[in-house]
């Protein structure tokens, strides 16, 4: 039995020995148990390596070592599942774009176990040398896709050190798996030199993969039994059931306690993991109307899912009420889980109740002013909202209301290849009714536009005041002829307008400007970016615009043709 071989199997029964140690002395949480997955790669790995050195058989020998990169080429996808728990981003575990991350892995085992012509590894028939194996054409790539894997695990931890604040416990578990990662990628850099890149000058095979494997799991098995850096989440959450003021129990499918609360453990008989027996139950609370509580839990007989409410009293050691609710936990596929009790103490509720009677004329009065206070509040949130979107002057909507919408109504319309019209247009002239009648009067012309222009719109339809004394009109589901014959009504409504001036004690008019683009054949160009195409379009209109001021003004100009 060669040194290596001691040394590997030496670090198997270490290994071996602190996971044992970990189940029996700690809570095993979610983290625990994603770090122990880690730990057995580690025990794989020097476990198949020292089984490989001690078989006579080719083939036996073989499988051991191909098994044992399989071990360890699974690592790289384990520190990543590791990290991103630490990081709490365990979510993106459930997400498309994590399942295709993890195939290259799935894939390079399957190559391992496959060794087509000896690509990965081929065996060394020597057996009485050290070095068991020579490496194939792809051995790298499987290498270099661990790197990645486990390069990406250190900078997201890195990332996260650096965005979490200073000496918070986020800092404290990215280092403690900085430390325990970067050791084993350290001892595998060091590995691959030794045994793999300069195999040919080492005169026997170190285990030093191995060795870095024993140090990292040595560090992170130490902190995670002294500092108990992985329980956080599960003490906090047990602290949690147990500090709150409503009783929780959980049964499962069986009815059997898989979760309670200290304050339902204080009243109920049952320990977790034992079957809850309603017969245990009613000799505990006695003075309680248990046919009418047996009748609503019968229920459950005919409708599994249906959620239940009644109310338990205790007698001992202090007369209280407790409301009780029921709900089914549901799990994918409206598959039915078990179900959740909550215990309410309504003592204190029931306390109250006759002083509160007593007060019930008070109690209205203030009810009545809270309520009108809360109807006041819903107006004033209602009219802050409208304010938000509306423009003060001509109470038509502003402009940041119409782009956010139009940036959402887009990416509809492109979806199901809608038309739509953009209309920009302004008043001609405007600056000189400002200067001949003041700007208070060129206010009363730009209010009754956006007024008759409102008239004029349908309900789906959209008016934005601009800026100054331009305007935008957006209009879903019109062709290019219905948006021309809209567009032509609205300018000939605004010319025979007649606005009165008081100052002046006459009547003038306005005319305007119009620029139109129409939207009714997608296949003419191609729409990779919602906001990207929404710009193009406001910058067609805003040149049809300038084109109709440009000839004359008076005019409206179609550019719906322009676009490509």
């Amino acid at each position: 039995m060669g040194l290596s071989m001691i040394i590997d199997f030496g670090i198997f029964l270490v290994l071996l020995g602190t996971l044992i140690f970990l189940i029996f002395t700690k809570t095993i949480s979610i983290l625990n148990r994603v770090y122990l997955s880690l730990h057995l790669g580690f025990m794989f790995w020097a476990l198949l390596q020292f089984a490989a050195g001690t078989t006579a058989h080719i083939e036996y020998r073989f499988l051991f070592i191909k098994l044992s990169y399989v071990a360890l080429s699974s690592l790289g996808v384990g520190s990543l599942v590791f990290t991103l728990y630490i990081i709490n981003r365990s979510s993106f575990l459930k997400s498309t774009s994590f399942k295709l991350a993890v195939l290259p892995n799935i894939a390079a085992n399957l190559f391992i176990l496959w060794n087509p012509n000896g690509y990965f590894l081929t065996l060394n028939q020597d057996l009485s040398s050290d070095k068991a194996f020579i490496y194939g054409k792809f051995f790298g790539i499987v290498i270099a896709l661990l790197m990645i894997y486990v390069s990406t695990s250190i900078l997201l931890l890195i990332r996260s050190y650096f965005h979490s604040k200073q000496n918070s416990m986020v800092r404290y578990v990215c280092r403690f798996a900085l430390i325990g990662i970067g050791i084993i990628l350290g001892f595998g850099c060091v590995d691959l030199i030794l045994n793999i890149i300069y195999l040919q000058l080492m005169e026997t095979y170190i285990p030093i993969l191995s060795v870095g494997m024993l140090l990292s799991a040595l560090y992170m098995s130490i902190n995670v039994n002294r500092m108990n850096v992985l329980d956080i989440i599960s003490i906090a959450h047990r602290d949690v059931m147990n500090t709150i003021s409503v009783g929780i129990l959980v049964l499962d499918r069986d009815e059997h306690i898989v979760e309670m609360n200290r304050f339902v453990d204080e009243i109920l008989p049952f320990k977790i993991g034992e079957r809850f027996e309603l017969e245990k139950v009613k000799e505990q609370l006695p003075a309680n109307n248990w046919s009418i509580i047996e009748k609503k839990l019968k229920q459950r007989e005919v409708d599994p899912f249906i959620k239940l409410e009644f109310q338990w009293t205790i007698i001992e050691p202090e007369e209280r009420s407790l409301l009780v609710q029921s709900y089914p936990i549901v799990g994918k596929r409206a598959r039915l889980m078990g179900y959740m009790f909550t215990l309410q103490d309504l003592t204190e509720v029931n306390r109250l109740a006759d002083s509160l009677k007593r007060q019930n004329l008070l109690l209205q009065q203030r009810n009545n002013e809270l309520i009108k206070t809360q109807e006041d509040l819903y107006e004033a949130n209602r009219k802050l909202e409208e304010i938000a979107v509306t423009d003060a002057l001509t109470e038509c909507y502003n402009r940041r209301y119409l782009m956010q919408f139009l940036e959402v109504e887009l990416v509809k319309n492109i979806k199901e290849q809608l038309p739509f019209t953009i209309i920009i247009f302004d008043l001609d002239y405007f600056k000189l009714i400002n200067d001949a009648y003041g700007h208070l009067n060129g206010d009363t012309v730009l209010v009754h536009t956006a007024r008759k222009v409102k008239s004029l719109l349908g309900s789906k339809d959209r008016l934005a005041r601009y800026g100054g004394e331009e305007f935008i009109v957006y209009m879903p589901e019109l062709s290019a002829l219905e948006a021309h014959r809209k567009a032509e009504q609205i300018k000939n409504e605004i010319e025979n307008q007649l606005v009165w001036i008081e100052d002046a004690e006459d009547h003038i008019s306005v005319t305007i400007s119009v620029g139109i683009v129409t939207i009714d054949n997608y296949e003419q160009f191609k729409v990779t970016d919602s906001k990207v195409f929404l710009q193009e379009i406001m910058n067609l209109a805003d040149t049809a615009l300038y084109e109709a001021k440009y000839k004359g003004r008076n005019l409206i100009v179609n550019r719906s043709t322009a676009i490509s």
